[in-house]
């Protein structure tokens, strides 16, 4: 057979001498710069989205208010037409007809609105009947359904061109990412035995002594945690799990980690039974739907009251994968009622009596990290669980004051106030229709003027009369939710308007899911263990997961 000719590469024309220049750092460097004279097309970033980008570095893991530039992300999240995005809930007419005009007076209003809202010399405001972990449900589950990182609060912007970055339904993407195939960082397989028993990675805790629940029912002395932590990366200790904003606070990161463990937990009752499916599918669906049921059975029943509730499943309709828009009436106002239940100091467990919101996030960042064993949350003490603790922490009351203790998180200067007034300058700047327009919309009656000055200061009285009492009869939604609740329920659950906003908002989430527990082929009853059998709620998720014991 005839010799082949051996075909030399380009490179190996190259002597070594002429190889080092071609790939040294100046080289490099100019053809980077003939990069730049070609390629202008990329957007600039402003100064306001380099320093929330510099937010999300570990030391402050700042997530509120944070906006990235759009092609960081995969470009199916935001440039095609499948696309999720946000929308309204109530029609254009209404909007128009009630929204505040965005120019500077309502700006200013707005602004001095935020800070009495904020205003640190205001007491913290009375507990409420609602049990403190729901504060934490209420965010972890608000990080399963919605992630805004573009919309504006300098300028009027259409809900409607503004990407949801987040699945708009109760999938827990925030648990187990894009699955175990794609995400198998977050994942640990089996050694031995079905292939499909693929369980939740769990982090390791600094060992400082006792933390956690006690022992003997909740009363007895506590354990030392060794794995009550999130999974993290060596070094930076950023947390590996499917959404970074569940690891912004050491109440909602020891969620997110009984979520984990709940998933494990499933998965060894499997292994158990002799399962011979699909155990992954399996834990997943069962862990999913309970926390469901749990969303509308137990938290919405709470917070939004169980006839609103029972109504909106009765009335909602939305067929499966039909066409949705998370309402910016919901993410952008009415849901935000939580931020009012912050309290300023924590029961987090026998060693840490009096923790402070300070506290709270300084002991989830470093150098405070992995989590000190120490400091692993007793969940008795945060929902009704039926086991013991000294002390029951209990969510402020829903209304318009912001805990004092906001102002003095590691790393922020101002969040509290600047929390206040950009909820109040985004509803502006997205036209957002007033309380009395969704009220309106609603059939219900709104709050009178006297109604939404109940309470209040002389000093902010004064600004709501002020400007020809603009905020009494356009009052921002987001507002007039919270002084609803403080008025007609004693700030212990939403009122008209925003019960119906949030209650209707998530059922739509879930009758329009084909995959949530609302659509199963056989009508969903609970059977995990539970306080109340046929029920499951957040309590009874905690004890399943076995965090609520050593």
């Amino acid at each position: 057979m005839p010799a082949r000719d051996k075909v030399k590469t380009p490179v190996q024309h190259l002597s070594a001498q002429k190889l080092f220049e071609r790939f040294s750092l100046e080289s490099r460097n100019r053809s980077i710069e003939k990069i730049l004279k070609t390629q202008k097309d990329l957007p600039k970033v402003s100064r306001e989205k380099l320093e929330l980008i510099r937010a999300l570095k570990p030391p402050f893991k700042r997530f509120h208010g944070t906006k990235v530039p759009l092609p960081w992300f995969p470009f199916w999240l935001w440039r095609t037409q499948c696309s999720d995005k946000f929308g309204y809930l109530t029609p254009k007419a209404v909007r128009t007809a009630t929204k505040l005009p965005f120019n500077a007076t309502t700006r200013s209003l707005l602004q001095q609105l935020g800070h009495f809202m904020a205003d640190p010399a205001r007491a913290a405001g009375n507990d409420s009947t609602i049990p403190a972990g729901y504060t934490y449900f209420g965010q972890f589950v608000d990080h399963d359904i919605t992630l805004d990182i573009a919309s504006n609060l300098d300028a009027e912007q259409e809900a409607t061109a503004i990407n949801n970055m987040r699945s708009p339904s109760l999938d827990l993407d925030n648990v187990y990412g894009s699955g175990p195939a794609l995400h198998p960082y977050l994942y640990l397989f089996p050694n031995s035995g079905p292939p499909t028993a693929i369980k939740m990675l769990l982090g390791t805790n600094q060992n400082m002594g006792g933390g956690g629940p006690g022992s003997a029912g909740g009363s007895g002395p506590m354990g030392t945690p060794t794995n009550s932590d999130v999974p993290r990366m060596p070094g930076t200790n950023t947390a590996v799990i499917g959404d970074p904003r569940n690891d912004e606070n050491l109440i909602i990161s020891q969620f997110q980690h009984a979520m984990l463990k709940l998933h494990n937990q499933i998965v060894d009752a499997l292994l158990a039974a002799g399962f011979t499916g699909d155990v992954f599918l399996q834990a997943k669906r069962t862990v999913t739907w309970n926390y469901q049921w749990a969303v509308v059975h137990d938290f919405l029943k709470r917070v939004c009251g169980a006839t609103r509730v029972d109504t909106a499943l009765a009335s909602v309709t939305a067929a499966p994968n039909s066409a949705f828009a998370m309402p910016v009436e919901f993410a952008v106002a009415a849901y935000r009622f939580g931020h009012s239940m912050v309290r300023d100091f924590y029961w987090i467990n026998q060693a840490q009596i009096q923790a402070s919101l300070a506290d709270v996030f300084a002991f989830n960042r470093n150098p405070l990290l992995p989590v000190f064993s120490n400091w692993v949350v007793d969940f008795n003490a945060f929902f009704d669980t039926g086991f013991a603790a000294a002390v029951h922490n209990k969510a402020k009351k829903i209304d318009s004051t912001l805990a004092p203790g906001l102002d003095t998180l590691p790393g922020f200067t101002g969040l509290m106030a600047m929390l206040a007034t950009r909820n109040l300058l985004r509803g502006a700047a997205l036209g957002l229709p007033s309380g009395q327009g969704v009220a309106g919309h609603f059939g219900v009656a709104p709050l009178t003027a006297a109604q939404l000055k109940q309470g209040l200061s002389a000093e902010e009285t004064a600004l709501l009369d002020s400007a020809g009492g603009v905020l009494l009869t356009k009052t921002p939604l987001w507002y007039y939710v919270l002084r609803e609740a403080a008025v007609l329920h004693n700030g212990d659950q939403l009122g008209p308007v925003g019960g119906r906003i949030v209650a209707e908002t998530f059922v739509r989430i879930l009758k329009r899911d084909p995959d949530s527990f609302l659509n199963a082929a056989t009508p969903f009853t609970p059977s995990l263990p539970s306080a109340t059998p046929g029920n499951f709620t957040v309590a009874d998720l905690l004890n399943v997961a076995r965090v609520t014991v050593p």
